[in-house]
């Protein structure tokens, strides 16, 4: 293929265009390198303990490459959950590593657009059109992609690398099926070929949209690469039919192998606000928007959480039917430019081709900016071509000229300031979600997740004013996501020490989602709190019906059993906890405590050791070792798990306090030594110390208790 750009070589073009790309890029997306963990964030990484690789094994690969926690059995997207798992390992939970690998992913999704867009310049078709400015028409079409604001959705926000990935693999693979259908040596075809294939599988794996890719190839191939006539057209209609069939085969394989069923993604709609035919009415008017969106990309229009009504009939509201017929008009019109202009039909069908999965039939949210990564890859050629023909038709015509120059320039640099600026709204999730609550004051999200961020930071008053305003709000994204407000707003009121508030949320929560285990895990807690402890254990009994693993449910019903003296039950779910790292040394204290209660006193005192280990400065397991050394006979190790109490008791006040616990009547005693052995022994400990513990001796006189018989 040759090339044309005036007498710089192929190889200036593109180190040059590298080059600026690099400087662009890193330029406009300088400032995000410390932007926080946001919302989806948190399942997906920063809470997925599959992805959290501390030692590269083939198990702990093996372990990210299935980490949907929700679906363990099935491949989730592996090659991005792959990048993930090994940012953790090289750097943890630090954002700097996660920012840097996707601004890199970024950029090389940059420089293959330009690389494609230029030798598609270059293509025998094209050639004599567009090969003498090809250098400019793809160093712009693909600058106004790349510094575009719209990207910062899937370059900034961390997770959804899964989406700039796919894009990365995606133009990799039709720049090579494009080098395929070029080069003329076997071999390298060969090669090239290998290449497309293995990059569109990363791709898929990296994100499903990508499916979408051999479509994308045929129209590229009878569009571009062969010429359309007449006869043909009825073959390439079959060829389509083949090809859309044959991506149609693997979205319901994938189905089936997610959900057991072709249609089981029917299923998601229960928990939507809108119906599948509401979905389908309603995306068309989206599809409008990101055009918008992508030539008008003012930060001002950016969002996280979008408000858009949703279509309940073709004319409410009546922009459905105009979107409809907008779409339906642009592929016709696409089509009827296939042989006079087939670039631009390339472009047109691409970018609405590579939204039928997430803008279709599928239960997912209606709109997101990121989900336009792939799609708008060859956007902005016709926009680039524009200025390329402005400037050729005005070459004579200097101030026209320049004027067109001054704002192309303009145009960048106002791009790549908007998206600069639109980084620091992804700084924290504070200046993410007050962004979206001015721009989307109706909806339900913002205000929850802003009043989230406030729980978490400790500003109770200001968290409970927007949970409430966001149970004020009408627009959701799931029936029963408010069950999660209700249920934040009782963990305020029980911190609050409000528990009747506390229930009351809680209660709600349950109304709306009954199979909420965390929910009647922190009932349970109220009801404890209040004394009514048989109705206490029937709430978490159900949480464990509703999640058998749950850590809290676990662990407060093996306390309950503990507590009223039932040592195998409690030993039964305090087990299931003993390596979590939540509850640190108390669930090896409990079944410490649950083996003495059970006469197993070698177990017992395991357990209450490694307890020690774990937490040197925890004063009960030295008590209760003291009472086991003292029943065994070994008044030594007795008397030192006794000094070490003493010597970690910092004053007076605190000692009294123990020691009125060890003497508690009520459901707390089987949690508690004998006391009958403890003060005895700490009377006679206190005695043999230096005359600073003489109070404390006289304070043991008066609540010593005679030691029970060997």
């Amino acid at each position: 293929m040759s090339h044309a750009a005036g007498s710089l070589s192929y190889c200036r073009i593109v180190v040059f265009s590298i080059i600026a790309l690099t400087v662009l890029i890193f330029s406009t997306y300088g400032n995000s390198f410390d932007c926080s963990w946001h919302f989806d964030d948190e399942p997906n990484v920063t809470d997925n303990p599959n992805l959290h690789l501390k030692e590269i094994t083939w198990e702990n690969l093996k372990r990210a490459l299935y980490s949907d926690r929700n679906n363990p059995t099935v491949l989730y997207r592996p090659v991005a959950c792959l990048t993930f798992a090994l940012n953790h390992h090289f750097g943890g939970l630090e954002v700097f590593g996660y920012h840097l690998v996707n601004i890199f992913i970024h950029l090389v999704s940059s420089i293959f657009l330009f690389l494609f867009i230029y030798n598609t310049l270059n293509l025998p078709s094209l050639r004599t059109k567009y090969a003498s400015k090809s250098y400019f028409i793809a160093l712009l079409a693909t600058t106004l992609w790349a510094i575009n604001p719209v990207q910062t959705q899937a370059v900034t926000y961390i997770v959804q690398r899964m989406a700039s990935l796919a894009g990365m693999f995606y133009i990799m693979s039709m720049f090579f099926y494009l080098k395929v259908r070029t080069v003329h040596t076997s071999d390298r075809k060969v090669l090239f070929l290998i290449l497309c294939i293995v990059f569109f599988l990363m791709a898929l794996g990296s994100k499903e949209n990508a499916a979408m890719l051999p479509l994308s190839i045929f129209l590229y191939e009878i569009l571009l690469i062969q010429e359309i006539t007449g006869e043909k057209l009825r073959r390439y209609l079959k060829l389509f039919a083949i090809v859309a069939g044959a991506i149609l085969i693997f979205c319901f394989t994938y189905f089936y192998i997610q959900g057991g069923n072709i249609f089981s993604f029917l299923n998601g709609y229960e928990n939507r606000p809108f119906t599948l035919t509401q979905r389908l009415l309603t995306e068309p008017r989206i599809i409008v928007f990101y055009i918008s969106l992508l030539l008008y990309p003012m930060p001002n229009r950016l969002n996280i959480a979008h408000s858009f009504q949703i279509s309940t009939s073709l004319f409410e509201p009546i922009s459905t039917a105009f979107s409809i017929l907008f779409i339906a008009g642009t592929i016709t019109y696409a089509i009827y430019l296939a042989k006079k202009r087939p670039l631009f039909s390339f472009c047109i069908l691409f970018f609405l081709f590579n939204h039928v999965i997430e803008s279709t039939i599928l239960p997912l949210e209606l709109i997101y900016e990121h989900r336009n990564y792939i799609p708008s890859l060859p956007f902005f050629v016709p926009v680039a071509i524009g200025f390329s023909n402005l400037l050729q038709f005005y070459a004579k015509k200097q101030v026209m000229k320049y004027t067109i120059v001054v704002f192309i320039i303009l145009l960048l640099i106002g791009l790549g300031h908007s998206t600069f600026m639109r980084n620091f709204t992804w700084k924290n999730e504070k200046a993410l979600w007050i962004d979206a609550v001015e721009k989307s004051p109706d909806q339900f999200r913002p205000h929850h997740n802003l009043g989230r961020y406030y729980q978490n930071h400790g500003h109770q008053e200001e968290a409970i004013s927007e949970y409430k305003k966001a149970l004020s709000r009408s627009v959701l994204h799931r029936k029963n996501e408010a069950a999660v407000t209700y249920y934040n707003l009782g963990n305020i009121y029980g911190n609050l020490r409000d528990y009747e508030k506390a229930r009351y949320f809680y209660e709600r929560a349950k109304d709306i989602n009954p199979n909420y285990p965390s929910v009647y895990v922190n009932i349970a807690a109220v009801l404890d709190r209040e004394g009514k402890y048989a109705l206490a254990h029937d709430y978490l009994v159900k949480a464990i019906r509703f999640r058998p693993d749950s850590i809290e449910a676990n662990y407060n019903l093996g306390f309950h059993y503990l507590r009223e003296g039932q040592p195998e039950k409690a030993i039964r779910h305090l087990q299931r906890l003993s390596d979590n790292k939540q509850f640190g040394d108390r669930v090896l204290l409990y079944l410490g405590i649950a083996f003495k209660q059970k006469g197993q006193l070698g177990r017992a005192v395991t357990y209450l050791k490694m307890a020690v280990k774990k937490n040197p400065r925890n004063i009960k397991p030295y008590l209760h070792l003291a009472e086991i050394f003292y029943r065994i006979g070994d008044n030594e190790q007795a008397k030192g798990a006794i000094v070490k109490v003493i010597n970690l008791i910092p004053d007076q006040k605190t000692f009294e306090k123990i020691l009125n616990d060890l003497q508690r009547k009520d459901s707390s005693a089987n949690l508690q030594p004998q006391a009958s052995v403890v003060i005895p022994l700490m009377r006679e400990c206190c005695l043999n110390k230096s005359e600073t513990l003489k109070e404390w001796s006289e304070l043991l006189n008066e609540k010593s208790l005679p030691m029970n018989a060997r």
